[in-house]
């Protein structure tokens, strides 16, 4: 399995070198969809991150696209005329732009890694899964069965929550293993 991950990589990394030849070249104006579309497929491929981000970029550029200028774990501001103007209304704070509302899909101004804050209140949902509500008023619920040893947070305790992979979240708890959680409300 390893090698054939090492031969695909290798495939989509020729197969992109390929492209950005043929793209750079004067007659990249006339480039079919198409083609872009099957060389990003390439680059979809490509197991290294950095490398899959560097074909990403490189060949959208070619192909008279704009790759994203921003320091990576940084958003970019809101622009006034792109889509629906911002609403101020709805929940607002750490993991808020995961709650089901209207506006969800904005770029948050601002985005931090990690939160630390008190509960607040906490019911039990189902056997291991736990509602909890922040001193903010946030609240939060575990996305996945705890098993009978946990000690779930109680009323006053301190829970360390942070950013995860995928736009998810894990909640932290007395040393405990990490719980996944969404936010709710």
């Amino acid at each position: 399995m390893i090698a054939f991950r090492a031969h695909k990589t290798t495939l989509s990394i020729t197969a992109a070198s390929l492209s950005l030849a043929l793209l750079s070249s004067p007659a990249a104006a006339q480039v079919d969809d198409a083609i872009v579309l099957n060389i990003l497929r390439n680059c979809a491929q490509i197991d290294d991150a950095t490398a899959r981000l560097a074909c990403y970029d490189n060949n959208i550029r070619a192909a008279g696209g704009q790759a994203r200028s921003a320091v990576p774990g940084e958003m970019p501001a809101p622009q006034a005329g792109r889509g629906a103007p911002l609403s101020n209304s709805g929940p607002s704070g750490f993991g808020s732009e995961n709650v089901r509302t209207a506006d969800r899909f904005e770029a948050p101004a601002g985005q931090i890694d990690e939160l630390r804050a008190r509960v607040r209140a906490v019911s039990e949902r189902q056997r291991g899964v736990y509602l909890f509500t922040l001193d903010d008023g946030a609240q939060w619920v575990f996305t996945e069965s705890v098993p009978f040893a946990y000690r779930p947070p109680k009323p006053g305790d301190q829970v360390e929550i942070d950013r995860a992979a995928l736009g998810s979240f894990l909640m932290t708890y007395d040393s405990q293993r990490s719980v996944r959680v969404e936010r709710v409300r």
